[in-house]
């Protein structure tokens, strides 16, 4: 549940930081128009992940953030470019709360993560194992594991 609100609350920052370099994003539709997608891609995936945590949800769920993470990167590219000589301090207060988000969300990934690895520990210890499949606990955890693992650290050098 951590993760979920974590993962939302960077959805909403970016699509906020969107808001605010909406200014600066008039010569670039298609970077507009992806990390638009991308965000919506990865409500998508989130909320499919909420609904039924399985190797198959999460791995779209990693995919989709990672994908967004892309999408910032470029984001940060433009806006270095555009911002060179100027500063704009609602982009830069937008950028601090994705930040802020971005490092809730790495946070709850690694608590998440280590709940699943002793959850998987447990469940192949030896009066545990037998005890979890009468019960129907044969499935491990899957981790969440995005594709580019330091994903939730990018936005603190967007405006440096």
């Amino acid at each position: 549940m951590a993760l979920k609100i974590a993962l939302l609350c960077r959805h909403q920052a970016a699509k906020h930081v969107l808001e605010a370099s909406q200014l600066y994003l008039l010569n670039a539709e298609d970077l507009k128009n992806d990390l638009a997608k991308a965000c919506a891609e990865a409500e998508w995936a989130l909320t499919l992940a909420a609904r039924s945590v399985s190797e198959e949800s999460l791995a779209k769920l990693s995919k989709a953030e990672s994908r967004l993470t892309i999408s910032l990167r470029a984001l940060q590219s433009h806006l270095k470019n555009e911002l060179k000589h100027r500063e704009d301090e609602d982009v830069a207060t937008r950028l601090e709360m994705l930040d802020a988000s971005e490092n809730d969300v790495l946070h709850a990934r690694r608590a998440y993560n280590r709940g699943a690895e002793r959850y998987n520990h447990l469940l192949h210890k030896a009066p545990m194992s037998v005890c979890a499949s009468l019960l129907g606990h044969k499935e491990s955890a899957a981790l969440i594991k995005f594709e580019d693992n330091h994903a939730a650290q990018m936005s603190k050098h967007l405006m440096v």
